[in-house]
């Protein structure tokens, strides 16, 4: 028998269709669907389709309606269905926080977590609760290491999800948790300036030689705009710090190619000096410092750059999608 639900479907979805049990363990034997969880099921197609976030939103949505009324779904799990970046977050656990006072339950694919949570700190999407960005981002910082935790707010931020003072607003009323000196630190690196995890990771790098300044425009001596840089390195000569990402080039990419050439030429007739680096580089931090050193020796025997630079509002960032929504439970077709 073929199953022709995309979404989520339980057991008494199944037997209500006309499916027996045997049908499912046949179909489960054949890998045609595949067991989220107990009770729980996706056809194997469907599953193979998803990357790894959306498995992780199936998983959520499975564990929160199997869970009681007042739980919500929090900190990875949270990041998951804001559509917030995942680098480096553990995706084969369901994150969930409930306000009962107890100090938290953990079993192999579900962490509960038993800490204050006010009204105020959730939000609705999709039917399930689920904490607020600032919120998630907080907790998020105090559990994971700061370049993780950085990434994730860098988005929150950049994407315009959340706001500095609402994260320190939500930092401060988690100050008695642990990992609450954790989160304080991570929020004094995040800004709302960076465009991708590899410029948020690279800025936390290269700041332990010289502060950056995150997307800065420069302008030649008659005003006219040149470029939208990466990173500047004010009190390095102004060296300028080049993050070249996997998709810096889109779909064209001859025509993408000769612009940036051309926009380097136009930098370096200013007399700047630029460095680049990519996200193979970001595993070996000393190879991108030592580039950073490099650039400003050469750079003072250039002597300092024509033009100026400025800090300019950044364009709108392309709107974040929860992810939840495609995959939600919804009526399983009936004579399938």
């Amino acid at each position: 028998m073929d199953f022709d639900q995309r979404a989520l479907f339980t057991r008494a979805d199944a037997l209500a269709s006309g499916f027996t049990d045997d049908d499912l363990r046949r179909a489960r034997a054949h890998k045609s669907i595949v067991a989220i969880r107990r009770g729980w099921f996706v056809r194997g197609d469907v599953l193979a389709s998803l990357n790894s976030a959306q498995q992780h939103a199936l998983l959520a949505q499975a564990t929160y309606l199997d869970s009681g009324d007042d739980v919500v779904l929090s900190h990875v799990s949270a990041a998951v269905v804001l559509g917030l970046d995942i680098w480096n977050l553990k995706l084969d656990t369901v994150t969930m926080t409930t306000p009962r006072g107890h100090s938290g339950k953990h079993s192999r694919r579900r962490t509960l977590y038993g800490t204050e949570l006010l009204d105020s700190e959730w939000i609705s999407l999709e039917g399930m609760r689920v904490t607020r960005p600032a919120r998630t981002v907080v907790d998020v910082a105090r559990t994971y290491p700061l370049d993780v935790a950085v990434c994730l707010g860098d988005r929150a931020l950049r994407h315009g999800l959340t706001t500095i003072d609402e994260l320190a607003e939500s930092c401060n009323a988690a100050r008695h948790r642990s990992g609450a000196g954790r989160a304080r630190r991570a929020l004094g690196a995040m800004t709302a300036r960076s465009d991708s995890i590899g410029e948020s990771r690279s800025r936390l790098i290269l700041q332990k030689v010289s502060t950056p300044l995150s997307n800065q425009t420069i302008f030649d001596e008659d005003g006219r705009r040149i470029a939208r840089i990466d990173l500047m390195f004010p009190d390095m000569a102004e060296v300028i710090g080049e993050f070249d990402g996997e998709g810096k080039y889109g779909p064209q990419p001859r025509q993408a190619i000769i612009a940036e050439k051309n926009r380097h030429n136009r930098l370096a007739e200013q007399g700047r000096t630029i460095f680049r680096f990519d996200w193979h580089d970001l595993s070996t931090p000393q190879v991108i410092i030592d580039r950073l050193r490099a650039a400003h020796r050469r750079a003072v025997l250039l002597g300092p750059p024509s033009g100026r630079y400025a800090e300019l509002p950044l364009p709108s960032a392309t709107p974040l999608v929860g992810i939840c929504a495609p995959y939600r439970q919804c009526e399983f077709p009936r004579g399938a």
